[in-house]
């Protein structure tokens, strides 16, 4: 008896049959891709609002030590108008030039908050914001931070200079008297910094061309705060509107 093959006992499939079992591979590795690319889609979407969320507490921190450290400039320039009032006088108070001039050598600093923006650079995140507006913003208020930050090292170059110019012309005793007793910790709104001493010795070098030089270099970094202040300003306005942009586009999806 001959040996049948096998194919003669299987039925033939059908055309349709096959493209069918097509169709449905199809759609399976294509529901396959689109559930996959919905999840990429989710977690863009989720690290997009936790970086942004990031962003909008830095911006209500930057934006309350903008308010600081415009009182603290302002605070300096009267005290400027102070010590030259008292340099004016027939008999000036010597105390009161070692006060003015030892706390009008400090400078408070701004130092803005970084997190939520250096999360976005460092992981690429601005091909996730899709609001042209936060990003408009974003890179106007880091512009302007960073144009800032180079008058802020102007000025302290400048007081550098003035605290070097200091060591010459001040009194070691009496610096050190105002050292001993100066104000620490004993309050954050704390300005001055050097208390007025009891007793001043008369400068070391009493010359005019010298206290003249140190009272130039007091002069050009105190009245930098006055260029850093409209900075400050300006920086306050483009915060408040970028997280205001942020918090109508955003503000809904925060979680604490």
């Amino acid at each position: 008896m001959e040996q049948q093959h096998l194919d003669h006992f299987s039925p033939k499939k059908k055309w349709y049959v096959y493209f069918i079992d097509f169709i449905m591979l199809f759609v399976a590795v294509t529901l396959g891709f689109l559930a996959e690319n919905v999840r990429d889609q989710q977690t863009d979407k989720n690290r997009e609002i936790s970086y942004l969320k990031n962003v909008h507490e830095d911006l209500l921190v930057d934006i309350n030590k903008f308010e600081y450290v415009i009182s603290s400039n302002n605070f300096r320039l009267l005290r400027l108008d102070s010590l030259h009032m008292e340099i004016n006088k027939v008999s000036p108070d010597l105390p009161s030039l070692y006060y003015y001039i030892r706390n009008l050598a400090l400078r408070t600093t701004f130092e803005s908050s970084h997190l939520g923006l250096d999360q976005i650079k460092a992981s690429g995140g601005f091909r996730l914001i899709q609001n042209g507006k936060i990003i408009a913003g974003i890179q106007d208020y880091e512009r302007t931070l960073n144009n800032t930050m180079k008058v802020e090292e102007l000025r302290e170059r400048t007081l550098e200079q003035a605290r070097f110019k200091m060591a010459v012309v001040f009194d070691a005793g009496t610096l050190y008297q105002m050292i001993k007793n100066q104000n620490m910790g004993e309050g954050k709104s704390t300005d001055v910094r050097f208390k007025r001493p009891a007793y001043a010795a008369p400068f070391v070098v009493g010359d005019r061309k010298t206290f003249n030089e140190l009272i130039n270099f007091i002069n050009l970094g105190s009245n930098a705060n006055i260029s850093l202040n409209e900075r400050f300003n300006e920086l306050k306005s483009i915060a408040k509107a970028l997280d205001a942009a942020i918090m109508e586009e955003y503000g809904s999806q925060f979680v604490d």
